[in-house]
């Protein structure tokens, strides 16, 4: 392995220096912190990963934040229709609810529903993504049986820059924002905003409403950190979308308003030559109200506070120590008996680089009022085979605790005895799982195959709910690809096996093979590039009885830079113009054109 980099990950907001240091590392080689909490490399940490750049993001032309993540490895996804409607991502197979969302470190999700919306999230506010598969609830706590997806928001340094972008395209649709980022003396920051909005398509032709259903998203983001003298840095952060996003339920209005925050504070610095520390206070929103013929409000506020402390207790060690908080509220316009619950956890990590051998250990116990005591571990070695050969294995469990909905939500069964759909009795869902993984890296080729086997126990499921179910999975992913001056090219695959024990039954709605394959050619200013993203068959249903087919989309684009401020962008989305579904009844948008103009001052 190459010599660990023992940073906590608030280094990475830190060091100014480290942006142009990141522009020096091989493009194969970036940057990460959400496996470990600390500063890694992609080559030196001991988890399957991905990570999609500012650069790749504006290359790709994204409309949604989905299409980032579309056939990437480990990842399956269901969307209810197109442009903020429904969304459902399966990490490794395992459910919709077990992934966690950060944004900036800040933990997103309803505590009603237990899933992120990743359908209200602005591509334009991005400026990286981090996919971590694999269990991470020793760091993290709850949700992170199949992984984690961290989402970082721009951040400003060197001389004030101006950017502003400008798009339209199918579906009536409108795009446009506007940002200011950059640093002066010891203080960096960034401040922009967007909006899309789009006629969007009929998502069910099988209602009394045959209209499309539109979408708008305004979004803003915001970063500032400043450097005290004492050496210390205060620092915050804030993304804040919000919209409405109509949908078919058979009336003629139907919508729904959604509001989706998360801000943080915080202080880091060195306390002592050995020790760093980071404290921070967060709060997050998830808010969604439906107007239709089932009106309905959910709302959820978190309080979240973080202290972590990193200690390098020798060249090659580094010890993590760290306490959080999180208090969770949900305002709902039904009668629940419990609106709120508090969780506090104690968490510990020591990494330790021996020769061509790393070592990671993670523990974590978890204090929540309402499922009472969980404690979760991990560990993971890695070893360096030869210089471009390494290889790595791990285990680890982790748990995800039940839904406000799940424990509380008055509505009752429609069959006899009705009884309520919440059941406040439920115990945590648990798994554990286990991988090895072989990694290969040499000049601009790099290649990584990871091998899984995950079981989950005490599955709620039902009406009311229950832990009844168990499910096993097993899975391959393989990623791979080639940077050169004037040519990128980057696939992954990925193969699942995945059962419910209790019924022999596949899971629903994961498809068991997905692809992927990005090629780009780059002729000075002029780029053009071709995406295939490929799903195989899944079951829309817990019974398996429908069967939705396969599909593979093409996606076109291209992109012109007129003058070094101004670049001019085009995409082919669906090209093929393919007729698929991913839940029964939803439809899919066919081909769609759209065009960018984009500044950036130089």
């Amino acid at each position: 392995m190459q010599t660990r980099s023992f940073l906590p990950a608030a280094v990475l907001l830190a060091i100014p220096s480290l942006a142009t240091a990141q522009e020096q590392v091989a493009q194969l080689d970036p940057i990460l912190v959400t496996p470990t909490r600390t500063v890694q490399t992609t080559d030196q940490t001991l988890a399957s990963v991905t990570v999609i750049e500012r650069e790749e993001i504006e290359r790709l032309q994204p409309k949604e934040f989905v299409d980032l993540l579309r056939g990437r490895a480990g990842i399956g996804l269901t969307q209810n229709g197109p442009f903020g409607k429904t969304t459902s991502l399966f990490m490794r197979g395992t459910n919709s609810d077990h992934t966690l969302l950060l944004v900036d470190g800040v933990r997103m999700g309803s505590a009603t529903t237990g899933q992120a919306a990743w359908q209200y999230l602005p591509p334009a506010e991005i400026e990286r993504v981090e996919i971590v598969r694999g269990p991470r609830t020793s760091l993290y706590g709850s949700d992170a049986i199949g992984g984690v997806i961290q989402v970082f928001t721009k951040e400003g340094d060197g001389p004030a820059k101006l950017r502003a972008h400008l798009g339209a395209g199918s579906f009536n649709t409108r795009e446009m924002g506007a940002g200011l980022s950059g640093s002066t003396g010891s203080t960096r920051y960034n401040l922009s905003v967007s909006h899309l909005s789009t006629d969007g398509i009929n998502v069910q032709d099988e209602t009394a409403d045959d209209r499309r259903d539109g979408y708008e998203n305004s979004s803003v983001s915001a970063r500032l950190s400043h450097e005290l003298k004492n050496g210390f840095e205060i620092f915050g952060s804030l993304l804040h979308a919000e919209g409405e996003s109509d949908f078919d339920s058979g009336g003629s209005g139907d919508r729904q308003e959604f509001r989706q925050h998360a801000s943080q504070f915080g202080v880091r610095g060195q306390l002592a030559d050995i020790w760093y520390s980071t404290f921070s206070v967060a709060h997050s929103r998830d808010e969604l109200e439906t107007f239709s013929d089932w009106p309905s409000k959910f709302e959820t506020s978190r309080n979240l506070f973080n202290w972590q402390n990193d200690v390098a207790l020798a060249e090659r060690h580094m010890l993590t120590l760290g306490m959080d908080y999180q208090n969770d509220r949900v305002n709902v316009s039904s009668d629940y008996s419990e609106t709120r619950r508090d969780n506090v956890g104690l968490y510990a990590q020591w990494q330790v680089e021996l020769g061509r051998y790393d070592l990671a250990w993670s523990l974590r116990h978890d204090d929540n009022e309402t499922f009472g005591h969980e404690t979760t571990g991990q560990i993971a070695w890695g070893m360096q085979l030869q210089e471009q050969w390494s290889l790595r294995a791990s285990y680890g469990t982790a748990f995800k605790a039940p839904t406000f909905n799940e424990l509380y939500n008055p509505m009752l069964s429609w069959d006899p005895p009705f009884e309520p759909y919440g059941n406040p009795d439920l115990d945590a869902e648990k798994s554990e799982s286990l991988e090895v993984g072989l990694n290969y890296a040499s000049g601009l080729f790099f290649g990584d195959l990871a091998i899984f086997y995950t079981e989950v126990e005490n599955l709620i499921s039902g009406w009311p709910a229950q832990n009844t179910d168990e499910a096993r999975i097993r899975g391959m992913e393989l990623e791979f690809g080639i940077l050169q001056e004037d040519w990128s090219a980057l696939a992954a695959l990925t193969h699942l096996d995945h059962e419910d024990r209790e019924t022999g039954n596949r899971l629903q709605r994961r498809p068991e093979t997905t692809a992927r394959v990005d090629l780009d050619r780059f002729w000075g200013d002029f780029t053009l590039g071709a995406t295939v993203a490929a799903e195989g068959s899944r079951y829309n249903d817990p019974l398996n009885n429908e069967r939705l087919g396969g599909f593979a989309l093409l996606d076109l684009r291209a992109s012109y830079r007129i003058t070094p401020e101004w670049r001019l962008s085009g995409k082919i989305q669906n090209a093929l113009d393919k007729h698929y579904e991913t839940v029964k009844g939803y439809n899919q948008p066919g081909r769609a054109f759209f065009v960018t103009l984009n500044y950036q001052q130089q």
